[in-house]
């Protein structure tokens, strides 16, 4: 007999909010902790992931119940809550908005990209900001037309792309620390693994079904890799894992809801899709609560402010259930606790708050992200002296002023050349020299290298007229260069004296 471990495990006629209230409500509370949450269905096509994430107008699924739940807490508690949704899925290795147009995006998709907190987030991608569960199951409808689904011969309405669902729900705490928190959940129904022997796909079907396996493939090997403490997790192997990074090994919490086909057909799909599951089990992440810190203008801020566009704002780690900064060994995730007493960011109540305590090491985590290590010797490092604390921090501040001004300057430079670049390219007729202007010195300098290299073979060779022309396109892009200029000037004199020699010769033989 095999035997598989798990948190809850249900049959066929336990309906969608059974399962809800025991499992998933507890983790969609964690958000208005400033946590970020993430739910898997995961499983064989045709198994019932859409339905147990989706559900139906008479059984909602897990995305309906949690928005009435975020609305819910919105309505009775005192904050002012800003919950914004993205719906997207990934087709054949590429990413597009489900809130928009098909056609919007183009066949290459949306660009995933990587902000300065090493976030992964996707370029482009539309945020709508919702202010109740009507408004947001209109727009939610009608996205979901938009995702590709096809017929197969195991499931009818089988869905042929990953879909992600994001909710990000945002309030300052005006009642206690005056900071302001940002909690989000990711609600994911990933496209099945299939057998195209028994689905007996066409060709488009056999394209998508490889990009699904391809990407299902990638997953394993990432859950492998953190199980195993590789060096390498190949996050970038796949677009669902690297925007999942965060989920499957970063600071986010998770759940995976595992669907099983019944049947003898599917009894080794069964077998495969329950030992991913037990191996996902053992990744333990490293949850925090994430305050939103108004950061310094860039330069890319500045020119963002100038095209209109207003400042974005950028949300920073702030709290870590991790320990130290060098703890990289992995805790498995029966050794966490839910920490009972631990204060929320927002109300200063008691939240339930998965991972919020840690077995072994005995580190309680606050939500402003100061750590509170208990000791038994009691042993602390005494305070510096006063004269010597208030001659350190003139010291530092000194420092901050003096690299302060130089990144204020470094941003104003770039700001400047991007401006004036943009006003360049808004100008459609652009002759050589504007289009040099564009370059860095850098550019310049290598570019100037190279037709340089190629004009002295040409000149050893004889072609002086050739070579000419290539110095004084290196000397576009290299005016400094003095030896340059002489050069060109002397190889202009000689061409003219080959000529005038040329030409003698012609004329002397003609009077022969």
């Amino acid at each position: 007999d095999v035997k598989f471990n798990f948190d809850s495990c249900y049959g066929p006629k336990v309906g969608q909010e059974t399962i809800y209230k025991a499992d998933v409500r507890p983790l969609v509370e964690t958000v208005f902790s400033g946590m970020s949450a993430t739910v898997f269905c995961y499983g064989v096509t045709g198994a019932g992931k859409t339905h147990t994430i989706q559900g139906s107008e008479t059984d909602p699924g897990i995305i309906p119940r949690a928005l009435e739940q975020i609305f819910m807490h919105k309505k009775r508690d005192a904050y002012d809550y800003d919950v914004r949704v993205s719906y997207y899925e990934i087709y054949k290795e590429a990413v597009f908005d489900l809130f928009k147009p098909r056609d919007s995006s183009g066949s290459s998709g949306l660009p995933i990209r990587e902000d300065a907190n090493r976030k992964i987030f996707v370029a482009g991608l539309s945020e709508k900001r919702i202010s109740s569960y009507e408004h947001f199951d209109s727009l939610y409808q009608k996205a979901c037309g938009n995702r590709r689904t096809a017929s197969t011969k195991l499931n009818n309405h089988s869905s042929r792309s990953h879909a992600i669902l994001t909710v990000q729900v945002q309030w300052k705490d005006d009642i206690g620390s005056g900071k302001t928190w940002c909690g989000r959940l990711h609600l994911i129904d990933l496209a099945g693994s299939e057998d195209n022997r028994r689905t007996e796909n066409g060709k488009d079907r056999m394209a998508e079904s490889s990009a699904i396996n391809r990407s299902l493939f990638v997953l394993g090997q990432v859950v492998e890799a953190l199980n195993t403490g590789a060096s390498r997790i190949p996050y970038r192997d796949s677009k669902m894992t690297r925007i999942l990074q965060d989920s499957l090994g970063g600071d986010s919490l998770g759940m995976m809801i595992v669907n099983v086909s019944p049947g003898e057909a599917f009894l080794q799909d069964t077998h495969n899709t329950l030992n991913f599951a037990t191996k996902s089990r053992e990744v333990v992440n490293k949850p925090v609560a994430h305050e939103v810190v108004e950061q310094r203008w860039t330069a890319a801020d500045r020119l963002q402010h100038h095209r209109g566009m207003g400042r974005p704002t950028r949300s920073a780690v702030v709290a870590t259930a991790s320990g130290a900064a060098g703890a990289a060994k992995r805790r498995r995730s029966d050794d966490m606790d839910v920490s009972e007493t631990d204060e929320s960011p927002a109300s200063g109540g008691q939240r339930p708050g998965h991972a919020a305590q840690i077995n072994g090491s005995r580190r309680r985590i606050s939500p402003a992200g100061s750590q509170e290590r208990s000791s038994d010797n009691g042993l602390r490092r005494p305070p510096p002296p006063p004269q010597q604390a208030d001659f350190v921090q003139k010291v530092v501040s000194a420092k901050f002023h003096e690299v302060e001004q130089k990144s204020e300057t470094a941003s104003n430079e770039i700001m400047e050349r991007v401006m004036r670049i943009e006003k360049q390219l808004s100008n459609k007729q652009l002759d050589s020299s504007a289009v040099i202007d564009l370059f860095t010195p850098a550019t310049k300098l290598k570019t100037s290298r190279g037709w340089l290299k190629h004009a002295r073979e040409l000149e050893q060779k004889g072609d002086l007229e050739r070579a000419l022309a290539h110095y004084e396109e290196a000397h576009k892009y290299a005016p400094e260069l003095n030896k340059l200029e002489a050069h060109i000037v002397k190889l202009k004199a000689r061409i003219r004296r080959q000529k005038r020699r040329s030409s003698l010769a012609s004329h002397g033989e003609a009077n022969v």
